[in-house]
């Protein structure tokens, strides 16, 4: 019996080359063997997906700014026969950097333009943003700044670009420009096709969750469409521009970015069609599964595989939350629930790698046994 294993991350608890280590040694165990495949959606650990299933890759630790412009370390994945970089959003201008009292208005992704700046003057002609979990909804103003663009107020001003700055500039000058962006190749890792402005804009869809007021979302929408405007002349309803708070907008107009499914791109990479085929059954997994996961959720598009493959896929979840008859019309063979006894959500958090420890041995057992 041989399984596929490949669970997205349970979010701050437990990586993807975790969980997948848990299951196959409680799998190994009981004589079945496993392969392993790191998996992410172009968000929180696609970085360490990218290296440790794509030879000859290193991490790159760099000096950078958080989304309040905060001193922090980044890592990002760099392959140097390639020059190619892998970057993720989050890990500079991440919404784990939100608080309470700093809004949209206050932060921009100038961090993560300074990330793409180093991975640049290292040497990447191709670079590849995850643009899951970003914290802002500065339209990538602050990627632009920090690679020389520089924006400018009806009054000459120089604007830093946060979030409340969007409605203030008037002319962008790209004279500064770093000179070897010309030569630079960019992916927008991605499954998110929200338009940058209107009812289902960054402001609108995305801006909350960032910490964005109720009362100013109408007012920071119409600020996106005047940047837009004054960037591209117009507004338009350009399918991912609200991506990761309008850097899908900043990636596909200014830097001409070819926007990819992060997932697809990882399993195109790691091979994993052919994988699940010459497995007996799939693993995947993550945190939650909802009504969400049917838009391209990294467990779904692995059962869907599985189910055009013929295998079995079971999903070991921290939560469920749907019928068990709308998964399994999406190949999933079960979805089980890590928790086996009751315990608040600090409890579950803290005793994840223990719990899908006990699932997998439990699932491995019946398995072995069928």
């Amino acid at each position: 019996m041989h399984a596929l294993i490949a669970i997205d991350s349970f979010k701050n608890s437990i990586t993807s080359i975790q969980a997948n280590r848990i299951v196959a040694k409680r799998f190994a165990a009981h004589g079945i063997t496993a392969t392993q495949v790191a998996i992410a959606d172009g968000g929180e650990g696609t970085v360490a997906a990218w290296l440790a299933n794509h030879a000859g890759g290193q991490a790159i630790t760099a000096s950078t700014v958080d989304l309040a412009q905060r001193s922090v370390t980044a890592t990002y994945g760099y392959f140097a026969t390639e020059k190619m970089a892998v970057i993720e959003v989050a890990a500079a201008s991440g919404i784990q950097f939100v608080t309470t009292t700093l809004t949209p208005l206050a932060t921009n992704t100038y961090g993560t333009g300074l990330l793409i700046k180093d991975a640049i003057e290292r040497g990447a002609r191709q670079i590849i943003l995850g643009l899951g979990g970003s914290g802002t909804v500065d339209g990538g103003a602050g990627i632009l700044r920090a690679l020389g663009y520089r924006f400018w107020a009806a009054d000459g001003q120089e604007l830093s670009m946060t979030g409340a700055d969007l409605s203030r500039v008037t002319k962008i000058d790209d004279r500064h420009v770093l000179p070897q962006l010309a030569e630079v190749s960019f992916i927008s890792a991605a499954d998110v096709t929200n338009p940058l402005t209107g009812p289902n804009g960054a402001a609108k869809i995305f801006g909350p969750q960032k910490g964005l007021p109720v009362a100013q979302i109408q007012v920071h929408d119409a600020a996106l469409a005047h940047y837009m405007t004054v960037a591209a002349g117009a507004v338009s309803a350009h399918e991912g521009d609200g991506t990761a708070g309008g850097i899908g907008f900043a990636l596909r107009y200014f830097l001409h970015a070819r926007v990819c499914s992060g997932f697809q791109l990882l399993a195109e990479m790691s091979n994993l069609k052919t994988k699940v085929a010459q497995a007996n059954l799939v693993i995947s997994g993550e945190g939650q599964v909802d009504d969400q996961s049917f838009m391209g959720k990294v467990p779904i598009q692995l059962s869907q595989l599985a189910q055009a493959a013929g295998k079995p896929c079971y999903l070991l979840v921290g939560r469920q939350k749907g019928a068990n008859e709308t998964f399994a019309k999406q190949g999933v063979t079960a979805v089980l629930p890590i928790v086996d006894q009751v315990m608040t959500l600090d409890q579950a958090m803290a005793q994840r790698p223990a719990n899908l420890e006990r699932m997998a041995d439990r699932l491995a057992r019946i398995i072995s046994q069928s």
